[in-house]
């Protein structure tokens, strides 16, 4: 009966459709791959004109800000009264924006709604167990 069995063409349909899956399988995995890779590259290439932005923003800042020194600079005042100037009012804007970000930043990082949730089901589960 075994014989049979082999030469049965259930086994050998059944073997072509393993066979048939497994290609499947392995296509839709290298398609995958792919696609991933495609998605990464385009991520990296964003993230580099990302940071030649930041770059040539930083220049267009500082550049602002000799913009500032010298237009005080031009009103009579001397050279390193004005950067003085300058600097001063870019630390009080430092110091506004510190604050600003150590106030948001108070806080607990626990999830307390989802920990007070979790202990209201083990409570409800253990009312209903009893």
């Amino acid at each position: 009966m075994a014989p049979e069995l082999r030469n049965s063409g259930l086994i050998q349909v059944l073997t072509d459709l393993f066979g048939d899956f497994a290609d499947l399988l392995r296509k839709e995995l290298q398609l995958a791959k792919t696609e991933v890779t495609e998605k990464l590259i385009s991520r990296l290439r964003a993230s580099v004109w990302m940071v030649v932005a930041g770059v040539l923003g930083m220049i267009g800042v500082l550049l602002l800000i000799e913009a500032a020194v010298f237009g005080i600079a031009s009103t009579g005042l001397a050279l390193h009264w004005s950067c003085l100037i300058v600097a001063g009012v870019l630390f009080l804007i430092a110091g506004a924006a510190f604050f600003q970000g150590r106030a948001a930043a108070e806080g607990e990082l626990m999830p307390t709604r989802t920990a007070r949730q979790i202990s209201q089901d083990i409570r409800t589960t253990k009312e209903q167990l009893t």
